[in-house]
């Protein structure tokens, strides 16, 4: 899995058509760190100078099935799979040129997305509201919406979803396997079988990086638990 990246030039140079190109959150509503990203950038950002050029869609992991436009890409091999939530791709000529995955605060976001603009902002200029991609009611959300989603999740927790590919599937929390279920099947390099991040939690980086290659991100990051001490997990979240 990409990390962000900030220049494109050769992407601009192989581009043929102009399409708009639209910066994509990938939201799930028991992502403490999609909520935090909700509350601080979300409500505001369509205000920004960064939204003239990049404005921001929120596409909810949570529904029964992924967005049209999200499959036909997937099959096509032009997005990834979405591993972790957030996870921000900017979307452009009907596929994936960026990705940012994590939240790791309202400066380091806007630090991020404004250096991509700035060094590509006459070329996301000319491609502004041309052609973009189609709106779904089943699967997109407003910044209200998801935040309203975010905090009834935390108030009455209910689902989690699992993601494989382009796919995801709802089931309870409470009939869910998780970590320390023994359950939760394993392949022999200690591997936690599911495409969910929030099943996988290691108790040392390495076997996190091993995860992290399996579920096709880059990196780790831990936390440090009042219960469970230092643990770490698949994907770079900052």
């Amino acid at each position: 899995m990409k990390k962000f990246i900030l220049t494109l030039a050769l992407w601009f140079c192989l581009a043929s058509t102009a399409y708009a190109a639209e910066l994509i959150m990938f939201s799930m509503k028991s992502c403490g760190y999609c909520r935090s990203f909700l509350e601080e950038v979300a409500q505001e950002y369509k205000n920004t100078d960064n939204a003239k050029v990049l404005p921001l869609r929120i596409i909810s992991m949570d529904r029964r099935n992924a967005p049209r436009w999200f499959d036909t890409a997937y099959k096509a091999g032009k997005i990834d799979g979405i591993a972790g939530t957030p996870t921000f791709i900017v979307f452009d000529s009907g596929k994936e040129v960026a990705r940012l995955i994590g939240y790791n605060g309202k400066e380091r976001f806007y630090d991020d997305i404004s250096r991509f603009i700035k060094e590509n902002r006459d070329k996301l200029a000319a491609r502004v509201g041309v052609n973009p991609i189609p709106y779904e009611k089943d699967t997109e959300m407003t910044p209200k919406q998801a935040l309203r989603e975010t905090m009834g999740e935390l108030a009455n927790p209910t689902s989690q979803h699992k993601q494989e590919g382009s796919h995801s599937n709802n089931t309870p929390k409470e009939d869910r396997p998780n970590i320390h279920n023994e359950k939760l099947k394993k392949f022999p390099n200690g591997v936690v079988n599911s495409r969910d991040i929030m099943d996988h939690i290691y108790k040392t980086e390495t076997e996190a990086q091993i995860a992290a290659n399996w579920l096709g991100c880059r990196g780790v990051h831990s936390h440090n638990l009042p219960d469970k001490g230092l643990i770490f997990m698949p994907c770079q979240m900052k």
